[in-house]
């Protein structure tokens, strides 16, 4: 039996994204995760281990009652956060690839090995566009905390109303951007544009849904954030547990358990693995706009009517 195959380019409101993202998840289940599991998982795992040892050592410091807000960023806090940025990279080219070859061969005409290599295909260009966006990013954090400090420096009540500023801009700019830098992956994969060329594609589909974005985004993080919630209750039980244990003891956490390291592991990993959910929509809502946009979706519909389906399946665009 065939299986209806969800077409992308269709412009579609906000309730409509966040149903037919559920509806290509149910449709898609096991293979989705299969390929996220099979493909970034290696990735997601050594990220998860990375971040079970940096929050290790982060609460064997505060059981001393000697940290203080430097003390997290030693070396263990540098290896996490490049684990978990290539793990994120791999999540989303994962995903995206996942959606790209559903769309070129349709659901049940491909397996694991297809969406690996179509991952493959663009590993090259992905890794260009993380390198290229983290440094600009870089700079911009940067330039701003060299901003601060100057301005802490001359005025302690204009450094407040700054970084109250700061906040306020980041709420608003901070959704749309995310999305932004997530579905310029999307793009660089199926266009093969150079990494502006693509970031420009993102701006220019979302011009005139600025807000819409905006709420999306904001209610995808909200979402995935009270689903991931069942993970983060084991992990914060038991560091409640082994802190409380701690300052029975004399206020020393001792050498790290094994069962901690391994609750973390399996909580952090299963965490980020909701987060597949995010670029499902994100995707969803990239082909919406530019189906608003340009119209190529309907255009091609109409040139078909009249004309066999084929395998009585829905095209794809």
């Amino acid at each position: 039996m065939n299986q209806e195959k969800i077409n992308y380019r269709v412009a579609r409101d906000f309730g409509e994204t966040f149903n037919i993202s559920i509806k290509f998840l149910r449709q898609n289940f096991k293979l989705f995760f299969q390929s996220v599991v099979f493909i970034a998982g290696p990735f997601l795992l050594l990220s998860a281990i990375a971040s079970a040892f940096y929050q290790a050592d982060a609460l064997a410091q505060l059981s001393t009652g000697r940290a203080n807000i430097f003390a997290q960023f030693g070396t263990m806090y540098f290896v996490y956060l490049i684990a978990a940025s290539f793990s994120n990279l791999a999540l989303t080219g994962t995903v995206f690839a996942y959606m790209l070859v559903y769309s070129e061969k349709g659901p049940g005409n491909f397996s694991v090995n297809d969406v690996a290599r179509r991952l493959w295909a663009s590993a090259g260009g992905l890794i260009i566009v993380f390198l290229l966006f983290t440094f600009l990013i870089g700079l911009a954090v940067g330039f701003l905390v060299i901003v601060f400090a100057g301005v802490i420096q001359s005025s302690p009540v204009l450094a407040v109303l700054l970084g109250l500023c700061l906040f306020v801009g980041m709420l608003l700019l901070m959704p749309p951007l995310i999305w932004q830098l997530s579905v310029v992956y999307l793009v660089k994969m199926q266009d093969n544009d150079i990494p502006f060329d693509a970031y420009g594609k993102t701006r220019q589909v979302m011009k005139g849904n600025y807000w819409r974005t905006w709420l999306l985004t904001v209610c995808t993080f909200l979402t995935i954030g009270i689903a991931s919630f069942a993970f983060a209750i084991p992990q914060a039980v038991y560091r409640w547990i082994v802190m409380y244990t701690a300052a029975r003891q004399g206020g020393s956490m001792g050498e790290t358990s094994v069962t901690f390291l391994i609750i973390v592991t399996l909580c952090t990993f299963g965490t980020t693995l909701i987060y597949s959910v995010l670029y499902v929509i994100s995707g969803f809502h990239y082909y919406s706009l530019a189906e608003k946009k340009d119209g190529a979706g309907l255009m091609e519909r109409i040139n078909e009517i009249g004309q066999k389906p084929v395998n009585n399946v829905e095209q794809q665009y």
